[in-house]
């Protein structure tokens, strides 16, 4: 599944209180020395709390290795990988919060997560021993990744722990509305090279208009980074360009018949 990587996926985790996540605040963790990933052995999620929001959450998460490679059911033992997390939702709300761990089934931690850009919003922290991920302060978008080393081959699965939030950023913990999830992996039995796929381009031609090119027909989504689908359908092989009527973020999502996935985000000039 050959994904050319978007590298600024960013989201936010929101913290208050001795249970709840406030907005524009850093995680729980770092905060209260709380895991509330929702993993084996965590302590109550966020769901308590966080309510009454008029939004409607969904959160997925897969990875991507060697930068360009997207996994949604397997990981590559040994191999640096990236935990991509999209939370999207209904009612526009402020920003978005996520607070995770990989871990193994029974609760230790799988593979390592690896120090985040000091610029972003996610950053890393420990309790009790386990590795969590999270936000350190409010952020619009609902994408964001964290680079995690798979464990070594002979591991087995593992599973991305997830606790999010749609905020309307007041700063407590009313108004907004959680969401978490389980995500599973198994070990890979394949290299980086045999899950690369042909080859996909997009590029920004002005004036709203995307240029796309595939070496295979493929079922493509194309959303701003605000949740707005500005183009969903079939492309044959080939070149295309569609008028999006679009300037700023935008991201490509594409799947051949086959179940390859390819995803890139493209700056669209005015």
């Amino acid at each position: 599944m050959k994904l050319p990587f978007f590298s600024a996926l960013r989201m936010s985790l929101i913290t208050a209180g001795a249970f709840v996540i406030m907005a524009n605040s850093d995680g729980v963790a770092h905060n209260q020395n709380k895991d509330r990933t929702g993993a084996p052995g965590s302590d109550n999620t966020c769901q308590q709390c966080h309510s009454g929001g008029a939004f409607t959450p969904q959160v997925n998460a897969f990875l991507v290795a060697q930068g360009d490679i997207a996994l949604e059911a397997q990981y590559l033992p040994g191999e640096v990988h990236t935990i991509v997390v999209e939370v999207s939702s209904s009612g526009n709300p402020a920003g978005y919060g996520v607070h995770g761990t990989v871990v193994f089934g029974d609760g230790s931690n799988a593979g390592e997560l690896i120090d985040q850009d000091a610029n972003d919003c996610i950053w890393l922290d420990e309790v009790d021993g386990r590795h969590i991920f999270e936000q350190n302060d409010l952020c619009a978008s609902g994408l964001f990744e964290v680079e995690w080393v798979a464990p070594e081959e002979g591991s087995g699965p593992v599973s991305v722990y997830v606790s999010s939030i749609a905020a309307n950023g007041s700063g407590t913990s009313s108004g907004d509305v959680f969401v978490g999830g389980q995500f599973d992996f198994e070990e890979g039995v394949s290299s980086v090279e045999e899950e690369a796929v042909a080859a996909f381009g997009a590029f920004s031609r002005g004036q709203g208009q995307l240029e796309v090119s595939c070496d295979h027909a493929a079922r493509c989504a194309i959303f701003s980074l605000d949740g707005r689908v500005l183009f969903d359908g079939d492309i044959d092989a080939g070149r295309h360009l569609l008028d999006l009527d679009h300037t700023g973020w935008t991201v490509i999502r594409c799947m051949t018949s086959s179940g390859s996935v390819w995803m890139e985000r493209i700056w669209m000039n005015a």
